[in-house]
C-alpha cells in the first residue's frame, strides 16, 4: 500500500516559478501528480519543470494573479484544456518592509491583492462546475506573521492573517460540496524573497529573527511536504486546519 500518493490528480500550483512554490511543484510531482504551473515569468516556470518528474504531463500557464476578475476565465480556460482539478496550493506571494509612517493605501491593496483576495477568488472559482472535483483539497500559503506581531510588516501581517481566518469560514462552507481547505502557517523560509527582507536589516535582527527559530531557518521543502500530504486522501479528515510549520517559531 503506497501512502500519501497523488497518483492520478490534477494540481494547480500558483507563484511555482520560485521559491516555496516551485519546491511545491517539484515535490507534487514526484508524489505523482500532474501539475498546472501558474506564475508570471514563463522563462523561470519553464526552469521550475526542468526540475520535475516527467516533464510532459504538466502544463505552464502564465498569469498574473493581480489581475483578480480575470482568474475565473483563466481557471475555465485551463481546466477545459487540462481536466477538472484535484487540489490546488496558492502560493503566489509579495512581501514588503513599510513603516506605518510610510504605508498607504496602495501599498495595503496590492500586498491583498495577490495574498489574499487571489486565493478567495480560486477558492470561489473551485465551486463552479467542472473546475474542481468534489473531493478537492485546497491549501492556501499563510505565514507566522498572520499569528505573531513583527514591526514593518502591517499589510503583509494583515494579508496573512486574514487567509488563516478565511479558510475556516470556507472550510465550514463548502464541507456539504466535499471541498477541503486549509493553510500552511510557515515560519521564515530560506528563499530569494526571505534572502531580499534580510538584506534590508541589520546583521543583529537577522541574528535575533534566526535564532527565534529552535529548529533553524525553514527550507522550502519542508512547506513542500506539508501540502503534498494536506492534498493527499491520507488528509480527507483534516479540514479548515492551519497547519503551522515554522521550527518552532511560534511556541516561545
Amino acid at each position: 500500500m503506497s501512502l500519501f500518493r497523488l497518483d492520478g490528480k490534477k494540481i494547480l500550483v500558483t507563484g511555482a516559478s520560485s521559491g516555496i512554490g516551485r519546491e511545491i511543484a517539484k515535490i507534487l510531482s514526484y508524489q505523482g501528480a500532474s501539475i498546472i504551473l501558474v506564475g508570471r515569468n514563463r522563462e523561470k516556470l519553464n526552469e521550475t519543470l526542468e526540475q520535475m518528474s516527467s516533464p510532459d504531463k504538466h502544463l505552464i500557464e502564465p498569469f498574473d494573479l493581480s489581475n483578480i476578475d480575470e482568474i475565473p476565465h483563466f481557471l475555465k480556460k485551463v481546466t477545459q484544456s487540462f481536466g477538472t482539478l484535484n487540489g490546488v496550493v496558492h502560493s503566489a506571494g509579495t512581501h514588503s518592509l513599510i513603516p506605518i509612517r510610510a504605508i498607504n493605501r496602495n501599498n495595503i491593496y496590492d500586498i491583498m491583492d495577490i495574498n489574499f483576495t487571489a486565493g478567495i477568488a480560486i477558492i470561489k472559482s473551485c465551486v463552479q462546475k467542472n473546475i474542481c472535483s468534489s473531493n478537492s483539497s485546497i491549501v492556501l500559503i499563510s505565514s507566522v506573521t498572520g499569528l505573531v506581531g513583527q514591526a514593518g510588516v502591517l499589510g503583509y501581517a494583515a494579508s496573512k492573517g486574514a487567509i488563516i481566518s478565511a479558510v475556516k469560514s470556507a472550510a465550514i462552507e463548502l464541507a456539504s460540496s466535499g471541498l477541503r481547505v486549509n493553510c500552511i502557517v510557515p515560519g521564515i523560509v530560506e528563499t530569494d524573497m526571505s534572502e531580499e527582507i534580510f538584506k534590508k536589516t541589520s546583521e543583529d535582527n537577522k541574528k535575533r529573527i534566526v535564532n527565534q527559530h529552535p529548529l533553524g531557518l525553514g527550507k522550502p521543502e519542508d512547506v513542500a511536504f506539508a501540502s503534498a500530504y494536506l492534498l493527499s486522501d491520507e488528509a480527507k479528515w483534516i479540514t479548515g486546519t492551519a497547519l503551522i510549520v515554522d521550527g518552532g517559531y511560534t511556541a516561545h
